[in-house]
């Protein structure tokens, strides 16, 4: 079904046949290719997005680990370790249940 496709130029108004550039301004035409570009370029905005984030706005447990306070560092260290603790006995009940009913 490949036959000859004709597509108006959106900067210029000439008529082009079967090409991805515009003959006469070099305007992209395909729109296909246009949705790539514009993927790219939002996937590459969302990731200069997260990584400002990231080192902007730690979180209040890493801002805790670094603290000068020392009973801050303590309590940002231990509230991580309960953290981990209480994750590794829900995974192990998860494990266990899921281990139960096969």
């Amino acid at each position: 079904m490949g036959g000859t496709v004709q597509i108006k130029c959106p900067n210029c108004g000439l008529y082009n046949t079967n090409a991805d550039h515009c003959s006469n301004c070099g305007t992209l035409l395909s729109y296909k290719k246009r949705r790539e570009i514009a993927h790219q370029e939002r996937e590459k905005q969302r990731i200069e997005r997260e990584n400002t984030q990231k080192k902007t706005s730690p979180s209040w447990i890493e801002s805790g680990k670094q603290s000068k306070n020392p009973f801050v560092r303590i309590g940002a260290h231990l509230t991580n370790s309960i953290v981990i603790v209480v994750m590794a006995i829900g995974a192990f009940f998860a494990w266990l249940f899921t281990f139960l009913a096969a």
